[in-house]
């Protein structure tokens, strides 16, 4: 709040680094520094966390794409936004059965701005708690696993450097639907940024509200060129998050280089909307500006914008729903190898996680599954995105 005090109205973009990963605990900020959220007792859950099957299945389709880029002989998996860490954990450990590819992992690359999930992140994959030796190595952003393989923390995605020689996985669950947004709306003048400003009318229950700029600002000049947003009307509203372009510009960018593969899982659509910005408090939706730094924000992703990222380097498959990439890389079957051994309360926990993913009323048509992979490459379309769904 004081920030808009001695400044002014900000970008809702600027608003969302601050609630969301601010790393200091002031009026507004650090919701992702503050730890654990995620799972039953957080604020929401994700696949990963609601069965291995999902993590399993992942991996299953990298190891696809491996085979298909000719068995590279040095690999590297890199996740942006790895939560608690279950995702890779069980990527890692389903990976391990396939000698051939598992013997080619050379290090695991995690890009995590949060010291809280760092820590956890190190309990899963290298089975270790942390103590003041250990939270230095976190600190210095490397530490290694049971099974040899090296694990690094990053910032950024842009520290990864670029290498010709290794085979580079990249996997992004639920991590673009966090990255801070800018909304506009047309107006008979052009197009406006909405920003945020305190709120301190008696009769609303929030500190901030959404106001509309005057002018023109740097944001809305540089973003609104595109002569494809000439398109809408007086009155309507789009949202734009030039963070992801330039992630999956990288992505694309390192993907032509060392001839690897992508995976972005998210909710959105393939254009353009309008609202979608909303906060998550305690497994429910609620307004964007109550308890800020309290509450998750999140976004649908564009994901014809972030296809228009990747377009220069590398080519891009699908969407595709949750439920059509699970089915097509074979859940039913690893649900019936898992029954066979699980006890009755077990076999119940799974038959619930394999509907929660796959229902169409649930997870299964939400979520949508979005590839990246070498414009000269192998030439096949990857496996579960031989037709949209």
């Amino acid at each position: 709040m004081s920030v808009i005090q001695d400044s002014g109205p900000m970008s809702i973009a600027r608003f969302m680094r601050h609630v969301l990963t601010n790393p200091h605990q002031g009026d507004v900020g650090g919701y992702y520094m503050k730890g654990d959220v995620f799972g039953a007792k957080g604020d929401f859950i994700t696949s990963p966390e609601i069965s291995q099957m999902f993590g399993e299945l992942v991996g299953v389709w990298f190891l696809t794409q491996w085979y298909a880029l000719g068995l590279p002989k040095r690999t590297r998996i890199v996740e942006l936004g790895p939560g608690r860490g279950t995702l890779m954990e069980d990527m890692l450990r389903g990976l391990s059965n396939f000698k051939d590819f598992y013997q080619t992992v050379q290090s695991v690359h995690l890009v995590e701005a949060s010291p809280g999930l760092r820590k956890l992140q190190h309990q899963r994959l290298c089975s270790e708690s942390l103590d003041n030796e250990k939270t230095l190595s976190i600190t210095h952003r490397k530490s290694q696993r049971k099974d040899g393989l090296k694990v690094y923390w990053h910032d950024h995605f842009e520290e990864i450097t670029s290498s010709d020689d290794v085979f580079t996985i990249v996997v992004a669950h639920e991590f673009f639907d966090a990255l801070p947004i800018y909304k506009f709306e047309r107006t008979q003048k052009g197009w406006r940024e909405l920003m945020v400003d305190i709120d301190d009318s008696t009769e609303s229950p929030y500190h901030f509200k959404s106001i509309i700029s005057p002018g023109p600002t740097p944001a809305s000049n540089a973003l609104t060129k595109d002569p494809a947003y000439n398109r809408y009307e007086v009155g309507d509203r789009i949202e734009l998050s030039p963070d992801s372009w330039r992630i999956v510009h990288q992505i694309a960018k390192q993907i032509r280089t060392s001839s690897g593969s992508a995976l972005i899982v998210d909710y959105g659509q393939d254009y353009t909307q309008f609202d979608t910005l909303r906060g998550i408090r305690k497994h429910q939706f609620t307004n964007a500006f109550s308890l800020p730094g309290e509450t998750d924000l999140s976004a649908d992703v564009d994901f014809s914008y972030l296809k228009d990222a990747a377009r220069e380097f590398a080519t891009c498959h699908g969407t595709v729903t949750q439920a059509h990439f699970l089915h097509s890389m074979g859940i039913e079957t690893r649900l019936q190898m898992l029954m066979k051994i699980a006890t009755e309360e077990q076999k119940e926990a799974l038959r619930s996680s394999y509907k929660r993913l796959t229902d169409p009323m649930m997870m299964g048509k939400t979520y949508k599954f979005m590839a990246i992979t070498p414009t000269n490459g192998s030439g096949q379309i990857p496996a579960a995105f031989e037709k949209t769904a």
